[in-house]
């Protein structure tokens, strides 16, 4: 069995494992240390967001910045234009804000763009092959973009477990004879990210000018989160009917926490579901690969016959189909 394993690594083959490998190890660690050194580098600026988003900064102060040469900076330039033009500028600045990564959208752009050209270019020049080129130019692509999604969706879950306890908070101060801006304050103190950092944005807005619902409105809309428009929205309400703000709160954030207990369970019981999704999703192109590594010969007609190949698109296909299908049955809305 090693006798084979062997031989199929030193193969094209086994060669585009390893460089496919080491390539996504060396963008992970780059990734991680990036990320590290930013938030370390970003300590005092980030303490100071608030004040400079509100006074019209946007995102760029909570951001690093990567090109220190001039040359890459330009270029960072040329593509900041390029993607102001496509509309993908302040698409970027959103995801990126959403998943908090201390970046900016220009700059996060032409990395991406590098990183896909150099997978390609790398995985073609070592290995002459132009497909595993692009198979190692789509890893280049897609994991940086699933691990800001994954950041975005862990933070806004964050935010939302949070949200019962903070209207609770701001519930208890407005009975003890805060104002609401005076509550929202109070409550950013005792708060924890990214609770902390949002509310204090907030607070710095309204003190600027701007009303308190705008500015949890746009905070809303910055994470996503339909909880906490749905909370703005009984704000404005009560602003508009009258009523006891403090009992609204509290009602609002018990319906809250019945809706994410009943949201766990929900996620509890379709367990199985999505994690037969998963295995399903993964077994059949590992299990392939694994296959070709250790017995090319034995799975070479499904790469080199047209009908094997058109058995392979086929059945790609329909195993995407079948995920996607899976998901959507277990995904249940609360």
């Amino acid at each position: 069995m090693n006798t084979l394993f062997a031989a199929g690594l030193s193969g094209t083959a086994g060669q585009a494992i390893v460089v496919g490998l080491v390539v996504l190890a060396t963008f992970a660690v780059a990734m991680v240390v990036l990320l590290s050194f930013a938030s370390r580098k970003q300590k005092v600026t980030r303490q100071l967001t608030g004040y400079g988003d509100a006074a019209g900064s946007g995102s760029g102060s909570t951001q690093g910045q990567l090109a220190e040469t001039r040359i890459i900076q330009d270029a960072v330039g040329l593509t900041s234009r390029l993607a102001d033009r496509a509309g993908l500028l302040e698409r970027v600045e959103h995801d990126l804000e959403r998943a908090e990564v201390p970046v900016r959208a220009a700059e996060a752009i032409f990395f991406w763009i590098a990183a896909v050209v150099g997978g390609f270019l790398l995985g073609t020049a070592l290995l002459h092959s132009a497909m595993i080129g692009l198979a190692v130019a789509a890893a280049a692509a897609v994991v940086p973009l699933v691990l800001v999604q994954a950041r975005a969706r862990k933070r806004l879950r964050t935010f939302e477990e949070q949200l019962p306890d903070t209207l609770k908070l701001v519930a208890g101060s407005l009975r003890a004879g805060f104002s609401l801006l005076q509550g929202v304050d109070a409550v950013t103190k005792e708060s924890s990210e990214p609770t902390k950092k949002e509310l204090g944005r907030v607070f710095t807005e309204a003190r600027l000018g701007r009303s308190i619902e705008d500015a949890l409105s746009d905070a809303a809309d910055r994470m996503q989160s339909r909880d906490l428009s749905w909370a703005v929205m009984a704000i404005r309400l009560q602003r508009e009917v009258g009523g006891n703000l403090a009992e609204l709160l509290d009602t609002v954030a018990e319906t809250m926490g019945e809706r994410d207990r009943l949201r766990r369970e929900i996620r509890a019981l379709t367990a199985e579901g999505r994690m037969s999704g998963v295995v399903l999703g993964i077994f059949p192109p590992a299990f392939a690969g694994l296959l070709y590594v250790i017995r090319p010969n034995y799975i070479d007609t499904l790469l080199n016959d047209g009908m094997g190949i058109a058995a392979v698109v086929g059945a790609a296909v329909m195993a995407v189909l079948g995920f996607f299908w899976l998901r959507k049955i277990v995904a249940i809305e609360v």
